[in-house]
């Protein structure tokens, strides 16, 4: 029996992914903490608003990568301190949107830097070869994983 066959969950791709994940996430809050005095869904709601926004928290959950309760809670958080606030939708009065407010667009100038630096420091690890077939890679696992569930 090959020793691939034997292998432990260490060597299972979503294992390796969430450990991955894991270390990234603390690695991302830390700074935010650090420099900004923000959460990592804090950031998360603030980057996305600012890259895509005006959401609605179901939208914006999508898009920040979390769970609906806790992009509730983020933009809750966020709109106290007067970073982001509520807006009833043009198209329909019942859906609340999120945006950003002026001070929240220049947070959002500071949150945006610290993301790509550490997306570089991330694949910092790789030459220039290894980070385009890794990003090939995870596209293609991406695609057959979406194209399985619809």
């Amino acid at each position: 029996m090959k020793a691939s066959a034997k292998a432990g969950l260490e060597q299972f791709l979503t294992y390796r992914l969430h450990v991955l994940n894991k270390l990234a996430e603390r690695g991302i809050s830390e700074r935010y903490q650090d420099k900004l005095d923000v959460t990592l869904p804090e950031a998360r709601v603030i980057a996305s608003v600012g890259s895509f926004g005006p959401f609605s928290i179901m939208d914006l959950a999508r898009h920040a990568n979390l769970d609906k309760s806790q992009a509730s809670r983020a933009a809750e958080a966020l709109i106290r301190q007067g970073l982001v606030q509520r807006q009833a939708s043009v198209e329909d009065g019942r859906v609340v949107l999120v945006s950003l407010t002026a001070e929240g667009r220049a947070l959002y100038k500071k949150v945006m830097p610290i993301a790509r630096k550490w997306n570089v420091d991330l694949f910092d690890c790789l030459d220039d070869k290894e980070k385009v077939m890794l990003g090939e890679a995870l596209d293609k696992v991406i695609e057959s994983v979406l194209a399985r569930q619809g």
